[in-house]
């Protein structure tokens, strides 16, 4: 290699690329077009274009909320870990929870299985909200940013999110509530059956929405869970039986 770079005639191969580079450049300084650049360059300079107001979105409040809305819905029914997993989920459990405490009764003596059986509905229900946590902070993530970038508040973000996700709490609670109910054989009525499904939605939906809450604090997976687990343990007194307080 050595004897071949001796005996070759063509100057560009006896020098190194970055003699080549600054040859290249001072030839481009000293060129026609160098010059003819920079007049243009200085031309353009001088034209007074319009500055554009980086005030964020012009969109009013209601529209900022349907759009939001609309879109939250959209990916909550695209995605199969959203809700339709859960759902799922809370039909085989409730259903095995009917098959345990079936026709318990309302006698005087199955109050203590119907106690049992209500607090067991009511906290793995609520318990298996971490499973939305994923997706929570992927929605996080994307209202931070466009949150900074101005396109919409924190109230249309919220008041999108819980429209949205409405209904899906709605079908995932009556359909497992309406299950577990009848299988058991609570108290008859459909007042009495609608106050059950309804704690069970109201339940849900507090935390839900303390699942987005931790999901702004803590963008973690296995902390959020640890942390939605010792929130509902502070107020877990339900497991506590009346004469033992």
């Amino acid at each position: 290699m050595k004897l071949r770079f001796e005996a070759s005639d063509d100057p560009l191969e006896k020098i190194t690329t970055t003699e080549a580079i600054r040859l290249l450049v001072d030839y481009y300084h000293t060129s026609d077009y160098y010059y003819t650049t920079k007049a243009k360059v200085e031309e353009i300079s001088q034209y007074k274009g319009t500055i554009l107001d980086s005030g964020g979105s012009q969109a009013s409040f209601l529209l900022q909320t349907y759009t939001l809305t609309k879109r939250s819905f959209i990916n909550m029914s695209r995605d199969f870990g959203y809700y339709w997993l859960r759902l799922l989920i809370y039909i085989l459990v409730t259903f095995c929870i009917g098959t345990i405490y079936w026709k318990v009764g309302t006698s005087y003596s199955a109050i203590l299985a119907r106690g049992s059986c209500a607090s067991f509905v009511f906290g793995f229900v609520t318990f298996m909200s971490i499973g939305g946590f994923p997706s929570f902070v992927e929605d996080m993530k994307v209202f931070q940013r466009e949150r900074l970038n101005g396109h919409y508040g924190v109230a249309a973000f919220v008041i999108a999110n819980t429209l949205a996700a409405t209904p899906f709490l709605i079908i995932i609670t009556f359909i497992s509530g309406t299950i577990c109910y009848f299988m058991v054989g609570l108290h008859p009525g459909f007042t009495h059956y609608l106050f059950f499904v309804l704690c069970l939605y109201a339940s849900v939906t507090v935390v839900e929405s303390l699942m987005m809450a931790i999901a702004s604090i803590v963008p973690n997976f296995l902390m959020g869970i640890i942390i939605e687990l010792e929130s509902r343990d502070l107020h877990a007194g339900f497991w506590i039986l009346q004469a033992t307080k």
